[in-house]
């Protein structure tokens, strides 16, 4: 197999280490003053007069803006790269603007150092709370005598090995691959929000720094962050203390002693917000804990309540779906599971496609036939999600010119950072037929942001265009030459997902067409076929559709029938059912014997007196009883 080489990706990213020092134990430590700033020594005047400054402010009237830009589905991305359930790929800017959101939980690794492969520049990273593998040294510090020495609080000591990899794809599109570093069944020893409490990103710091160089006091900068309690959450942001902002200001401050310090617009000392009480004919309310209160006189109307701003909702492009999370749960047996995918070495298998009640996929070879309705399309770009490429043959690419992508809410190009959630394209194209050129939709698509460059898998012996070569290089693609053609049966199909598996591809659905699907469902397949998933449509199309149904195999003279397990049947919309199963690999020869079986289980006994009907069958129970072999109740009386 050939891959068209990618040229390197000049670019080696650094982020700063996080600057800010967790003050847990702020509140009983004896040695840290009220401004968040470390006494080691002496005591220093200039700090004294730091926060004598701070006592005394301006109120910056122009102050209604957003602290925050966070980057689309920032709490997701930050999930994803902390889990690393699924290989992600984004752009090296989107790899940028993410990172230091999570770089209190992943840092460089100093053992590995950067290395250079095919592929292009691979770093590892590794969990902040992997054991260093060097007892540290305590070491004494100067103390003054008689000062109380700092009480610190006791951690629960807690260490992770987990890993991941970061390669810096060498392509015109500047790609950044991040997957795992270890095995499948390493998980973190701890959740986000353990690194979120105890050590502060830079990304989050990098706001409340802005906010400090512009001369805001510390108070302040903290209370306008709160006013966006869900930016600055899902920025990490949801431990973060008022002395987190002190200590990034500090440097700073160090040089602008004499600045005087402002606020934002609304903010009084000592609040964690601005509150408003109204009085009613009573006596000023006295304020307490040094709170400031804003007295209302009598008969005067209310002020109008401050509405919350609420985060801008990012503008998805036209087609983006939806799929309910309750919808989901059926379809999860059938999904592809990663330990299995390791012990196996080939990739998980799901066949899936929508069909008439005649099994027919299309009016007619050629035409494009829309069968199915709008909850079933959302369902299939789910599970469009949930695998690493989608496969087609080259009649369905032709015919029907497919985009092959995930348009869910939050996928690369529909909210998401580039190709998240968006599997790799591969058509089947043995004879090397298809046309390549820019105006393709697969292409767009993958020009847009809203898909990953196809594979366009061709057998030996076929000249390829430069000019397609190069075309399909620019988007991403590749052109995958294969020699697993066999004599007797054509494309060798097992051989086939056995490449997929070694470049990295753990998963596939395959969509179509009808000759492929036929393919698949043979005998000499069902062990590399792991689940099925059919839409069924109320509809007939006529014999001169397009139908999918394996040729009828046989031992001997006994014909072999190919059967379906762990069958699940769902409900879709308005008129669509959906079919999960698994393929049986077990053979059963002529016909359905379970019928034959079942009969002779559910035989009724004789009739204890011994009367036999003129045809020889036991009588059956006057009609007034229930038959012994009814399940249930007897149904209500029918009218007449």
């Amino acid at each position: 197999m050939a891959f068209v080489p990618q040229t390197p990706l000049q670019k080696e990213v650094h982020y700063e280490g996080n600057e800010s020092r967790v003050d847990d134990q702020s509140e009983d430590d004896s040695d840290v003053n009220h401004d968040g700033v470390k006494r080691t020594g002496s005591t220093d005047t200039k700090h004294d007069k730091v926060h004598e400054q701070e006592d005394n402010y301006t109120i910056e009237a122009n102050t209604d803006y957003s602290l925050f830009s966070n980057p689309p589905n920032l709490a997701n991305i930050r999930q994803q790269l902390f889990d690393l359930k699924a290989e992600m790929e984004m752009s090296d800017t989107d790899f940028e603007q993410y990172f230091p959101f999570v770089d209190n939980v992943w840092r460089k690794s100093r053992a590995g150092e950067t290395q250079k492969d095919h592929d292009g520049i691979t770093e590892i990273y590794c969990c902040r709370l992997k054991p260093s593998g060097q007892a540290k040294t305590p070491t004494s510090k100067p103390h003054v005598e008689g000062k109380q020495q700092r009480r610190k609080r006791k951690r629960e000591e807690k260490t992770c090995s987990m890993a991941m990899k970061v390669t810096f794809i060498e392509s015109p599109s500047k790609r950044v691959r991040i997957t795992r570093a270890v095995g499948p069944d390493e998980k973190h020893t701890h959740d986000l929000d353990y690194m979120d409490a105890n050590k502060r990103n830079s990304a989050i710091m990098d706001v409340a720094r802005r906010e400090a160089h512009r001369a805001f006091l510390p108070g302040s900068i903290f209370w306008k962050m709160q006013e966006e309690p869900e930016k600055m959450e899902e920025a990490g942001g949801k431990f973060m203390k008022v002395s987190d902002v002190r200590n990034v200001q500090y440097p700073w401050r160090q040089q602008n002693m004499t600045v005087e310090l402002k606020a934002h617009a609304g903010y009084s000392q000592g609040r964690s917000g601005p509150r408003i009480r109204r009085l009613s004919g009573s006596a000023p309310a006295t304020p307490q804990n040094g709170e400031s209160t804003l007295h209302i006189p009598v008969g005067a109307p209310p002020p109008a309540p401050q509405q919350p701003s609420e985060p801008p909702v990012p503008s998805l492009p036209p087609g983006t779906l939806n799929y309910p999370e309750l919808a989901k749960d059926f379809l999860r047996p059938y999904l592809p599971y990663i330990p299995k995918i390791a012990t196996q070495q080939r990739p998980h298998i799901t066949l899936t496609w929508a069909t008439s009640l005649d099994s027919r996929i299309a009016l007619l070879p050629g035409i494009q036939t829309a069968i199915s309705g709008p909850e079933t399309k959302a369902m299939t770009h789910f599970l469009r999600s949930q695998h690493d490429a989608i496969l087609i043959g080259v009649k369905t690419a032709i015919s029907d010119d497919p985009g092959l992508n995930c348009r869910l809410a939050g996928a690369g190009g529909y909210g998401g950072p580039q190709h998240a959630m968006q599997p790799r394209p591969i058509i089947i194209d043995p004879r090397a037929r298809l046309h390549i050129h820019p105006n393709m939709r697969l292409l767009r698509m993958a020009a847009e942001g809203k898909a990953r460059g196809p594979w366009v898998v061709v057998g030996p012996g076929h000249k390829l265009h430069p000019q397609a070569v190069q075309t399909l290089k620019l988007h991403g693609g590749e052109f995958l030459q294969i020699n697993e053609i066999h004599p007797e049966y054509g494309l060798d199909w097992e051989a086939l997902f056995s490449i997929f598996h070694r470049e990295g591809i753990k998963s596939i659905m395959i969509e179509g067409g009808g000759k492929v699907l036929s393919e698949l469902l043979k005998h000499r397949y069902a062990h590399c076929i792991d689940s099925i998933v059919i839409t069924i449509a109320p509809t007939f199309m006529g014999k001169n559709g397009v139908e999918v149904a394996p040729d009828t195999h046989y031992e001997g003279n006994q014909p072999i029938q190919t059967r379906l397990t762990d069958v699940k049947w769902q409900p879709m919309g308005q008129s669509d059912m959906v079919l999960c199963a698994h393929l049986e690999q077990t053979r059963h020869q002529g016909l359905l014997p379970g019928i034959q079986e079942f009969s002779r289980q559910q035989a009724p006994p004789p009739p204890a007196n011994g009367q036999y009907s003129t045809n020889g069958m036991a009588q059956g129970p006057p009609p007034s009883q229930p038959h012994p072999h009814t399940y249930g109740p007897p149904g209500p009386p029918r009218p007449p």
